[in-house]
This record gives C-alpha cells, sequence and structure tokens, in this order.
C-alpha cells in the first residue's frame, strides 16, 4: 500500500489537479494506495509518522517544501536512525527548492515540472515509484526536528515570515515587499555558533544550514552543498550594515554572493546556535518556527500566528542544535 499525502493550498491549490494524473497511473497498474489531504499546519506530519508505525510502501507527497518537510520530519520521528519507507516528491508548492537540487539544477528541475511537461514527468515520477529506482539522501535534525533542504536564521527567515504575512495584500509580489521590510527593519543577531566543537562568538546577518542548494524560489546559496556526502553546508553571514544588506539578494540573484567579503562557508557534521538576546524565526523548509532568547518574551501574538504550532525542545532558551543524519532518507527518483 502506497500512501498519497497532498496539501490542497499549495500552489494556490494546483496539487488538487495534479493528482488525478497520478493516481490513474496506479488503477491502471493495480497498485494499491490512499490519498490522504491534510488539514492543518503539522497534520502532515502527524499523518506520516502514523502511516510508518503501520507500515507503507512509500508515502508521496504533492506540495511545497514546507509540506515535504513536514511529511520527512514526521517519518524520520518513527524510526531510530534511517527511515525504512521510502519517499516520493511531487512538487506542487511555490518555490519547490529541494528539487531543484534533486535535479541537479535549477534549469532542469524548472524544465522538468514545468506545467506543459506535467503529465510526462508524473509518468517519469510513476516509474520511479514502481520500480523502487530510489537514492538515498542526508537529513539534518533542528532539535530533534528533520528537514530535508536549508534550515536559516535571520535576515533570510525575517523575509519569509513578512512574505507569509504580506501575501494578502501583495501577492505573488509578496516575497518582494518582504525583502524591503525585511532590510528596513534589520537587526543583526548576537549568537554563539558552536561548529563541531568549536566556538565563536559574534554578530551575525544570517546563517543558512544547508543540505541542499536552493532557497526563496530558485536562490542559489550554497552551491558545493551535496545531498548525499554527510555533511552539512553551514553559510554564515557576519554583521552587515542595513545599507550594505541590500547587496545580499541581489547577489544572491546573480549567484555571486560568495564574493562578499561577510560570506563563508564551512562543511561540519554538528551546529549548535544560541541567540544571546531577542526573537528570532527559524525557517525550515519554509516553515517558520520562534526561537526565544532567556531576556525575551518572544513575538507579539499577532506575529506568532504565521509560526509553526509545533514547539521545538530547547528553542523557548534560544538555542538551535543541528546534526547531520548521513544516508538517512530512501528517495524516489
Amino acid at each position: 500500500m502506497y500512501h498519497i499525502v497532498v496539501n490542497p493550498i499549495a500552489g494556490k491549490g494546483r496539487t488538487l489537479d495534479k493528482l488525478p494524473l497520478l493516481t490513474r497511473l496506479f488503477d491502471a497498474h493495480k497498485l494499491q494506495y490512499e490519498v490522504i489531504v491534510t488539514q492543518a499546519i503539522m497534520d502532515a506530519y502527524q499523518k506520516a509518522k502514523a502511516i510508518c508505525t503501520t507500515g507503507s510502501d512509500g508515502i508521496i507527497g504533492i506540495g511545497g517544501d514546507g509540506t515535504i518537510q513536514e511529511i520527512a520530519a514526521g517519518m524520520a520521528a518513527a524510526f531510530t536512525g534511517s527511515v525504512a519507507v521510502p519517499l516520493g516528491i511531487f512538487p506542487g508548492g511555490s518555490g519547490n527548492d529541494f528539487v531543484m537540487t534533486l535535479a541537479d539544477g535549477k534549469t532542469q528541475a524548472l524544465a522538468r515540472y514545468k506545467n506543459s511537461n506535467v503529465q510526462a514527468s508524473i509518468e517519469d515520477f510513476f516509474t520511479a515509484v514502481r520500480t523502487n529506482r530510489v537514492t538515498q539522501v542526508d537529513l539534518i535534525t533542528a532539535n530533534g526536528m528533520a528537514f530535508m533542504n536549508i534550515g536559516n536564521v535571520g535576515l533570510d527567515a525575517r523575509v519569509v515570515r513578512n512574505a507569509v504575512a504580506l501575501k494578502h495584500r501583495y501577492g505573488r509580489y509578496a516575497y518582494v515587499a518582504a525583502v524591503y521590510k525585511s532590510i528596513a527593519k534589520h537587526m543583526n543577531m548576537p549568537l554563539t555558533v558552536e561548529i563541531d566543537g568549536k566556538v565563536h562568538e559574534g554578530e551575525y546577518t544570517l546563517v543558512a544550514i544547508c543540505n541542499g542548494q536552493y532557497y526563496g524560489g530558485g536562490l542559489h546559496i550554497s552551491p558545493q552543498a551535496k545531498l548525499a556526502d554527510g555533511k552539512i553546508t553551514l553559510c554564515l553571514v557576519t554583521a552587515m550594515s542595513r545599507l550594505k544588506t541590500m547587496t545580499i539578494f541581489p547577489y544572491l540573484v546573480a549567484g555571486q554572493h560568495h564574493r562578499l567579503g561577510a560570506v563563508s562557508y564551512i562543511e561540519c557534521e554538528e551546529v549548535c546556535l544560541t541567540l544571546k538576546s531577542g526573537t528570532e524565526s527559524l525557517s525550515l523548509d519554509g516553515n517558520l518556527y520562534e526561537i526565544i532568547s532567556e531576556d525575551s518574551d518572544g513575538f507579539p501574538p499577532e506575529d506568532r500566528r504565521y509560526l509553526s504550532p509545533h514547539k521545538l525542545p530547547n528553542a523557548e532558551r534560544g538555542e538551535m542544535r543541528f546534526k547531520i543524519v548521513p544516508g538517512a532518507m530512501k528517495v524516489f527518483l
């Protein structure tokens, strides 16, 4: 039995249009399946965890990066170590960044999954499921919560939070509006950063904990990251002025951010971030969680509504520990 988990609001509801294209292939080949439509935040997590405890030939997620993160986290929570059940990813969100690395590049991913190629890509995807064509990839955990692609805190995570808040007003231009709002209110983060046991103190504009290469709808934040190397690719951007932060996103779009003196990369297996003061949002593949230092009361209620209701252990005292779990997930490819 296969289980197809669909987020009905991902990609402005287009996921439900893709579902029949996939299920009729299951019907034609007489493969048993169950369709599960998520209802709320963290529903995909709970459903995937429950499925893994009872058994499955594979869980297929139709949605964006956030949906896939919830599914992967739920699957990982059901096992100790490697996940025994394969994961299928058919992208249906607005960003779909993880599959850009999985497909060996943004251009390849966009060509494969664009609307005119949906039928062909679904048929190829179904062949991978039917023949059990899989590849093994790493997971990263953040205080025990698994994610597939990129975790980030600081300016870029604030952009994600502001984009969610502004979406109802600006629609598809919400991300651009969020960039301007985030830069206008930018403040650097005082952090203790422990990397494989070595401690660094300082102020940072952003920190990205990378398994994949892309985030933010195709920004190539970590070109050197590999999905199956047993390493976290850590991107650190040390403190920048409000004026200088205006250069980050144009450089990212052009793939030239590595030329900025504030940007550095470290390959590692474990990272611990301790927020020394203030409140930040942590983005795990686009899903937002609250990090609160011991001297802060956290976000006001009107901002907290954009965050996941799931509380990460120790995040309430400002501590986030990231660990690589090598080869933990089998992905249909």
